[in-house]
């Protein structure tokens, strides 16, 4: 962790020490998001993913438990993340980005495309219920590093939107059983990559 508040070399270094860029097998690697608020499951099935297929997750709540930087004042984990995507993309990896997709969306497209990779996106749906109970019992530990909490869920509902239909290449229903769902979402991506 640090209490740096601008980007550094010492910083820099410190962010790609914690988070390593691996040499990847992708000819032409890609990258996955999801179009979904808090807790509706984005970390569950990242971590799926990877059980079929070769892919780094980029998770934003642990470059803000690195930084420190809970609430995001300094603004520094979206240009190390972008910095860490180009470079897992330049060394041939699949990429997860386990974040919130939804805010400034078309900007985010926008920088994936600039990087010549294939973006899917992913649609999760939840039952409201599910999705309280699951912040409710949510604690930070070593799986989780979002202390997000339901009224930030409901926050995000209220005042940011989906994506647009066209755009989603899949949708997961999170609060029904994962295993097919996740092995239809990995045959669509080889299907279309």
């Amino acid at each position: 962790m640090t209490d740096n508040t601008e980007l550094t070399e010492e910083l820099i270094d410190s962010f790609f020490k914690r988070f390593p860029v691996p040499k990847g097998k992708e000819k032409e690697p890609f990258v996955i998001t999801f179009d979904a608020y808090s807790g509706m499951g984005k970390s569950t099935i990242s971590r799926e993913l990877t059980k079929y297929i070769d892919t780094v997750i980029l998770n934003n709540d642990e470059v803000r438990y690195f930084l420190n930087d809970q609430n995001d004042i300094a603004d520094l984990k979206n240009k190390l993340q972008k910095m860490r995507l180009e470079k897992l993309l330049k060394n041939h990896n699949n990429c997860i980005l386990d974040n919130c997709f939804l805010h400034q969306y078309e900007r985010k497209l926008n920088v994936i495309k600039s990087l010549k990779c294939k973006c899917f996106i992913v649609r999760l749906e939840c039952d409201e219920d599910v999705v309280k109970e699951r912040m409710e019992k949510r604690t930070i530990d070593g799986i989780n590093f979002s202390g997000a909490k339901y009224e930030h869920h409901l926050d995000m509902m209220k005042n940011i939107k989906r994506i647009p239909d066209e755009l989603i290449d899949y949708t997961i229903h999170t609060d029904q059983d994962l295993d097919e769902q996740i092995r239809g979402l990995v045959n669509y991506i080889e299907h279309n990559k």
